[in-house]
């Protein structure tokens, strides 16, 4: 790696690109062991200023190095914090210096006392965002600033974050919810035992219950194409942990997961993703025939009746019969599927119509894979991004039921009561 005194700030711009996944290895794993308010900070961490963000490296990299002198220092414990003010090029800077109970730790990444920050070091630290992509990167990165990170503490540290997912990942499910929008990323993958990349989807389901809170439900890898068996494996997952009941699914026109609802969902109502509708009318069409089809849609949103709303669009559709008869076929078949939204109050439906929810954890997907190559190197690191992200949104955006939906909770809960008999159970 290449320090020097004119660290500039395009390389925050192009750790953008890196953010989601190397903060994970080391800085945002380590967080998650030591403490979980550091996801919350490490949220907006391009943004921050060069203190502020010199500031939270730091106080990353101190509580990491405490949790290594504890691990080897049974008898010793963690205690607190004491706050010290550092003399840099960037002004004084004030930490939280952690403390033991021994008073036999001091962080490595300190200088020594009295000692000011000069720019190189500053820029060393600060580099770290830009670097955590790999375990051996993570090391080098470590090496540099001299801090006393074996393979075994990190290779260790890393897994008993691990363990934390895999414990994470078979939790119970409620068995009702209000909602489940599911998702699948075509990618290529790397298998340590067969030494080869393979086509593989990740399956990624984020629910919504019945107190309003959003959370993401599952992280599934198959190997091979998307099919309605893919799709009953995701499905016969969640049910045997625990979720029966969901009120709609939501999802991408995707092969044979009409058929798979259908099948372990018979009573859930289905959305097909008006978004990506919308989107491919584009590519289906012509351009001045798509423009108009695409008007008529964005009124018939408004449509506040289920059935009128059916009317109007098998009416419409069939003026492009002629033209395009294969496509037009095709979405009035699956017109239900399309209109599925409608049968909502119009004060609720803007939760129901897409698939956008999922959109963030398809952008770590992506950028994790642009820039490994074009495929994914290790399942772990993928399944590991994808939790922390999702600690980051229950610490953030998720961390309240959305308005919206908690305000109209009677409502969705009589809605399910009509469909299935009986008011769903809450937990």
């Amino acid at each position: 790696m290449n320090y020097n005194n004119n660290f500039n700030k395009q390389i925050y711009q192009n750790s953008l690109f890196n953010y989601n996944y190397s903060t994970a290895t080391l800085s945002q794993s380590l967080a998650e062991i030591i403490s979980q308010d550091i996801s919350s900070k490490l949220h907006d961490l391009i943004s921050m200023s060069d203190s502020a963000r010199f500031k939270t490296i730091m106080e990353i990299l101190m509580k990491a190095e405490r949790a290594i002198h504890l691990e080897n220092s049974i008898s010793d414990k963690a205690n607190g914090y004491m706050k010290r003010k550092l003399n840099t090029s960037m002004g004084q800077i004030e930490l939280n210096v952690p403390r033991d109970r021994n008073g036999d730790f001091r962080p490595s990444v300190l200088p020594p006392k009295y000692q000011r920050f000069d720019d190189s070091y500053l820029n060393l630290i600060n580099a770290g965002i830009n670097n955590f992509y790999s375990q051996s990167g993570i090391r080098d990165y470590l090496n540099n600033l001299n801090l006393p990170y074996s393979k075994e503490q990190l290779d260790k540290l890393s897994e008993k974050i691990y363990e934390e997912y895999q414990i994470w990942k078979e939790r119970e499910l409620p068995e009702d919810v209000i909602a489940i929008f599911v998702d699948g990323y075509h990618t290529e993958l790397y298998e340590e035992e067969a030494k080869k990349v393979v086509k593989a989807v990740v399956y990624l389901v984020i629910g919504i219950d019945f107190k309003g809170e959003k959370d993401l439900y599952a992280i599934e890898f198959i190997t091979g194409n998307e099919n309605k068996d893919s799709w009953m494996e995701v499905f016969n997952k969640l049910i045997s942990r625990g979720l029966k009941r969901p009120l709609i699914v939501i999802s991408d026109d995707f092969r044979g997961i009409d058929e798979a609802v259908k099948t372990l969902f018979p009573n859930a109502l289905h959305q097909l993703c008006w978004t990506h509708f919308r989107r491919n009318v584009r590519r289906n069409m012509g351009k001045k025939p798509a423009k108009e089809f695409s008007q008529f849609l964005e009124k018939l949103k408004l449509e506040k009746d289920f059935e009128i709303a059916k009317s109007k669009f098998m009416e419409y559709t069939e003026k492009f019969k002629e033209k395009y008869p294969g496509y037009i076929s095709y979405i009035q078949k699956k017109h239900e599927l399309f209109l599925c939204f409608f049968r909502f109050d119009v004060s609720v439906r803007k939760h129901f119509y897409t698939t956008n929810i999922v959109e963030s954890f398809n952008n770590i997907l992506g950028i994790i894979e642009r820039n490994s190559g074009g495929f994914f190197r290790s399942k772990k690191m993928l399944e590991l991004n994808c939790y922390i992200k999702r600690n980051q949104l229950k610490t953030k955006k998720w961390s309240k039921p959305a308005p919206n939906i908690k305000a109209n909770i009677y409502y969705l809960i009589q809605m399910f009561g009509r469909i299935y008999g009986e008011n769903p159970k809450i937990n």
